[in-house]
């Protein structure tokens, strides 16, 4: 009898300890489901803005005056800056402008044809940033040009240019940016839903075709 106990007792002592080792293994594998749901994910970017443009800045679009004050005259030039971001200068140099501060791409140039080049022992460089528009054209009360605010969209402008006409095809208003690409703004579906107002830059013309209906 306290041989078969104790048989019995073992055999309930061995049961006890796997469950309570199940137990354990159980929690430790349930820890990193937790940890892993407090992880941030990445917030993408807001559709409708164009909240990667400063006003203090030269943007893609922009037009510059490059003026040079040197030894012997140098042309001003007037250059809209392309999608790269790289404008052609005097002597068929190029720089980077988009992004910059008009002060410093000042300085850049200066110290292109000064120092590296070597080209000029004294050089003064201004740069400018151009007045900065859109273009709005087609079905809306008035047509033309439009001074550029920071956020600006489509939807924005054409309000700014007093609305489409009752002719106007909302669902298919054309947008051409500096470099020739061209989005195509569904006006009607964005009146509803805000995120699919597509930002603006500067330069950008907006065009809205009449209704075939």
């Amino acid at each position: 009898m306290m041989l078969r106990f104790g048989q019995n007792g073992m055999c309930a002592l061995v049961l006890l300890m796997a469950v309570l080792w199940g137990g354990c293994q159980t929690g430790t594998g349930q820890a990193t489901p937790q940890a892993a749901s407090t992880a941030t994910a990445p917030v993408a970017p807001v559709a409708g803005t164009n909240s990667g443009f400063s006003i203090d800045r030269i943007a893609v679009g922009d037009v510059i005056r490059v003026m040079y004050e040197a030894s012997v005259p140098i042309a001003p030039t007037e250059i809209q800056v392309p999608e790269t971001g790289l404008v052609t200068i005097h002597m068929g140099e190029q720089v980077q402008v988009a992004g910059k501060m008009a002060a410093d791409v000042s300085k850049d140039i200066r110290d292109l044809f000064t120092v590296k080049k070597q080209m000029y022992k004294r050089l003064s460089v201004n740069v400018q940033v151009l007045g900065r528009t859109v273009s709005v054209g087609g079905e809306v009360r008035t047509t033309g040009s439009f001074p550029f605010e920071g956020g600006m969209t489509v939807l924005k402008a054409i309000n700014r240019a007093g609305g489409f006409t009752e002719y106007a095809n909302r669902r298919e208003v054309r947008v051409t940016r500096v470099n020739g690409q061209q989005v195509m703004v569904d006006c009607k579906a964005a009146m509803k839903k805000p995120e699919l107002d597509v930002p603006l830059y500067p330069g950008d013309r907006i065009e809205v075709v009449r209704s075939i209906l």
